[in-house]
């Protein structure tokens, strides 16, 4: 852990212990709310870093400002509903996320090396909260606000430094993507095979990372390794890949396991298109999958579509409501280009979590989809730097680096 903040100081110190604590939740201090004191904290306290060292013109700052500013009028066509502080909330967020993406790609706060070390980190505290949790509910005892720890009548499923196990799942989905990716610029070989991943300074992160994955009690947990197997697919072999992975969701939709259960039968019912069978199928799962429905089969012609229906709409209209019912599909397209200017490469997985509901995104007041989002933006930064030896810690790193081009 001390690797962290050794020889670090300034911006790189500030950020590094920003996305530690604003990727982690304390529930006795924060509770389960989606903004506690320390959560509250750490975006002022990001806010006043932007607006004192990094308020420097960017993509994020443009694009943001423009979010806000469609956001706040299409919400004013609504008088009846619109309320201040779900804007003011709003352009926390957004500007928080600001932030953050000046001091990555601006200011170049973090190294490849550096940012590894954070995933590694993050997930190896997740890990050791996950089982801590764990023996104290195998022998019992599943009532301990004081490591996160409260009854949730899952087994041995527990949501680790997260507020439940699906948050615990998608986290741990982001930062082993972001790892993984990561090590893989680094390297400049391609992406890894499934038997590299399991060997060398990889296996024991990879391992931990599947143990969380399976034992959490979570279906959304389920749903990202099947969606992360993609990783795996590639020009080269999809012909026998995606078989064998369609063959192995088969064997597995059967498997007595509630929560892969429940996580295969609702991607089963989604494939219907029908909002219906998914209520059906998991009642849970439709409050994360109907909006997307509802949206395939929206009716653009009617100008709420287009410019929303007002704040919080969606929450009074559940069975109807869209990803974009609150501002509209204006809104929405200014919340994608947010997306995939600053964070999320388009042709990649990592889009394919931020549409499947679990890499997080703009386009809502949930910090956490905030949190996921500024991982993916480091991800994104050194994709987009992998040939630029300045991402690299040392000049040693750098000359290794150097030699590794020439060869």
């Amino acid at each position: 852990m001390f690797e962290l903040f050794k020889k670090h100081s300034g911006l790189t110190l500030y950020a590094t212990i920003f996305i530690i604590l604003y990727s982690t939740y304390c529930i006795p201090i924060d509770g389960r709310t989606t903004l506690g004191p320390i959560k509250f904290t750490l975006i002022v306290c990001n806010l006043l870093v932007l607006l004192i060292y990094s308020f420097k013109m960017s993509k994020a700052l443009i694009i943001g400002t423009v979010y806000l500013l469609i956001q706040y009028l299409t919400a004013s066509f609504h008088p009846e509903s619109f309320r201040w502080s779900t804007l003011f909330f709003s352009a926390m967020l957004v500007y928080s996320y600001v932030a953050f993406y000046n001091l990555v790609f601006i200011e170049r706060v973090f190294t490849i090396n550096h940012f590894i070390k954070i995933c590694k980190w993050i997930m190896m505290a997740f890990f050791v909260v996950c089982i801590i949790q764990q023996v104290l509910i195998i022998i019992g005892i599943n009532n301990v606000p004081i490591i996160n720890l409260y009854p949730l009548d899952r087994g041995i499923g527990c949501n680790s430094l997260c507020r439940e196990p699906s948050t615990f799942g998608r986290f741990m989905l982001v930062f082993y993507y972001a790892y993984v990716k990561c090590q893989e610029y680094k390297r400049d070989e391609g992406p890894f095979t499934l038997r590299e991943l399991f060997s060398g300074e990889h296996k024991w992160i990879t391992i931990r990372f599947l143990w969380m994955m399976l034992t959490m009690g979570s279906g959304t947990a389920f749903v990202c390794l099947i969606l992360f197997s993609l990783y795996f697919v590639r020009k080269y072999n999809w012909y026998y890949v995606i078989p064998t992975l369609c063959i192995c969701y088969i064997l597995i939709q059967n498997s007595g396991i509630e929560s892969l259960d429940r996580a295969t039968k609702a991607i089963d019912a989604t494939t219907t298109l029908d909002n219906k069978t998914v209520q059906e199928t998991d009642g849970s799962a439709s409050v994360r999958i109907t909006p997307v429905l509802n949206t395939i089969n929206a009716d653009y012609s009617k100008s709420e579509t287009w410019l929303g229906y007002g704040i919080d709409a969606g929450i009074h209209n559940k069975a109807n409501r869209t990803i974009f019912h609150d501002y509209g599909f204006i809104f929405y397209l200014v919340v994608l280009l947010l997306d995939f200017a600053c964070a999320y490469k388009f042709w990649s997985i990592g889009t394919i979590f931020m549409f499947a509901g679990v890499g997080g995104g703009a386009g809502g007041n949930i910090q956490y989809t905030w949190a996921l989002m500024m991982v993916m933006t480091c991800v994104r930064y050194f994709y987009e730097n992998r040939y630029n030896p300045e991402i690299f810690e040392t000049e040693q790193e750098k000359c290794e680096y150097d030699e590794h081009l020439i060869q």
